[in-house]
């Protein structure tokens, strides 16, 4: 008997047997709450990159640089 074979007599047979246990109530309760907890993930990312200064002249870094210059050591 090959492997395929194995596998989907395994299946028939856990069909078969199926005993009408689920997930049940426990099982939706978390996935409310990953959904919540996604949902609320979205929402600070969203805020957070709100904030990011974005140039859109494209100027990096080292040419925003340029005329700075570093505090004296101490």
């Amino acid at each position: 008997m090959g492997i395929l074979q194995a596998v989907a007599f395994t299946a028939a047979e856990s069909e078969a047997e199926d005993s009408g246990i689920g997930p049940g109530l426990y099982g939706l309760l978390v996935l409310v709450f990953l959904i919540v907890a996604l949902f609320l993930l979205y929402r600070s990312l969203r805020k957070q990159i709100r904030k990011v200064d974005f140039d859109p002249e494209g100027v990096d870094d080292a040419e925003r640089m340029r005329g700075h210059r570093e505090p004296p050591d101490r």
